[in-house]
């Protein structure tokens, strides 16, 4: 059980390291934001490591990644113009990546990878404030954002 979660964890990291990689070489992204993809996308890249790691440990094959192309269809990459669309859609990633994670906390029978989980839903928190805030958005009043 706690294997198959963890191919749906690898799988939402491999999109987001795909999504930052495609958004830094689209030419969209001003220098600090370029930064900002990088360091995020190093963080999801260390997330696939690890969840990697632990699937084979547990005997099971990590899932692959898919192609370029696979990313800018089912993203719909190609429709963004400007930097702008580039946060709103790493934010909309992002908020979706920590909600996927919270979720999937109670699904996990090994409280060690439970706690690896919650640990990844609060970076992709982070990461979801920091762009949040960088498109100028408030945070919401209503509490468990990620529920």
């Amino acid at each position: 059980m706690d294997v198959s979660v963890m191919q749906v964890a690898l799988a939402l990291e491999h999109e987001g390291i795909a999504a930052y990689r495609l958004a830094a070489g689209s030419g969209l992204l001003k220098a600090g934001t370029l930064k900002l993809a990088h360091v995020f996308m190093g963080h999801h890249e260390q997330h696939r490591d690890s969840l990697a790691a632990l699937i084979s440990k547990a005997g099971g094959k990590p899932v692959q990644a898919q192609s370029d192309e696979q990313y800018v269809k089912a993203l719909n990459l190609g429709s963004l113009k400007t930097e702008e669309d580039v946060v709103a859609l790493a934010t909309k990633l992002e908020q979706g990546a920590a909600s996927a994670y919270v979720g999937q906390v109670a699904a996990l029978h090994d409280r060690k990878l439970a706690q690896l989980f919650s640990n990844l839903a609060a970076d992709e928190a982070v990461h979801w404030t920091t762009l949040n805030n960088a498109q100028g958005l408030g945070i919401r009043s209503k509490a468990y954002l990620f529920g």
